[in-house]
């Protein structure tokens, strides 16, 4: 069976979405999410019948032991995401590595990754000094861009863009530096820089992975705990048990309802079949 997953609004400082009254812009919208205590609502297209992430994964209807392995965020950029890194790498216990994919730039977005060889100590000190940039690339992006950060990867994300952002479900991120910004409260918002140091892949250089050009994803360079697909144009389109379909442009029809992009269609154990008329990516859990 498929379902429409509900949309998840979370306000970030850097976002560009203005709901009427809202005093914190939006800058992800969670399409699908299973934590501890909460995960997606989700209904079916044609009576509506409600039931929930955790629901189906408690039931064996998704994969999962404990949660469903993915989360599925788009990201919309007014101001830049502090420079970051994930956890995966050492002795870590947590895993968490993301693909993304351009929906939208303007003229000049960019993302910022790929430093160059130097000391921890040193890279530690420009961090506390605010001249961490200085030992990183900028990559401009372009729309359809595809770019995997694997664990330990150092990268940031630039304004002006709408990105289709598929991780592990894990949400922790170490913020190393935040330009000097201030969050809730005018006070600068936390930084992990001694938690984030002992994560960041220092043999790679920390560079992200090219891994598409105009929304088509290469499968020889995208090498991760899911599998992403990009499908276009006018299609009868399987989906798989326990995948998801992100709708980015045009419609689906599910059983003879219609269903708008953007959208996240999941589907259980028993798996589906939709009609394309446009453009998305289905994302199965399990390695690329």
């Amino acid at each position: 069976m498929l379902y429409i997953s509900e949309p998840k609004y979370v306000p970030r400082v850097w976002g560009s979405l203005v709901p009427p009254g809202a005093e914190t812009p939006v800058g992800e919208i969670w399409w699908l999410f299973h934590e501890e205590r909460t995960s997606s609502l989700l209904r079916t297209a044609v009576d509506g019948h409600p039931a929930t992430v955790d629901d189906l994964v408690t039931a064996g209807k998704l994969p999962g032991e404990y949660v469903y392995p993915i989360l599925l965020k788009t990201l919309h950029t007014a101001d830049k995401l502090s420079l970051q890194v994930h956890p995966g790498i050492g002795d870590s216990d947590l895993y968490k590595e993301e693909t993304w994919i351009v929906l939208a730039a303007e003229t000049g977005a960019w993302m910022m990754s790929g430093m160059v060889d130097i000391d921890r100590n040193l890279f530690r000190n420009l961090l506390r000094t605010g001249r961490a940039e200085e030992v990183f690339q900028r990559i401009d992006l372009n729309m359809g861009d595809v770019y995997h950060i694997p664990p330990g990867t150092i990268h940031s994300l630039g304004p002006g863009l709408h990105i289709l952002e598929v991780q592990s479900n894990c949400d922790v991120t170490y913020r190393l530096y935040d330009w000097g910004r201030t969050g809730a409260g005018g006070k600068p918002r936390e930084l992990h820089i001694e938690k984030g140091i002992k994560v960041i892949d220092w043999s790679s250089g920390g560079s992200p992975v090219h891994a598409g050009t105009d929304g088509k994803i290469d499968r020889l360079k995208l090498k991760a705990g899911y599998r992403i697909s990009d499908i276009r144009g006018t299609s009868n389109t399987d989906i798989p048990g326990g995948a998801l379909f992100f709708v980015s442009s045009g419609s689906v029809t599910i059983r003879g309802d219609e269903v708008d992009s953007p959208a996240c269609i999941v589907a259980d154990t028993g798996g589906g079949k939709l009609v394309l008329s446009g453009a998305g990516y289905l994302i199965e859990p399990g390695g690329s």
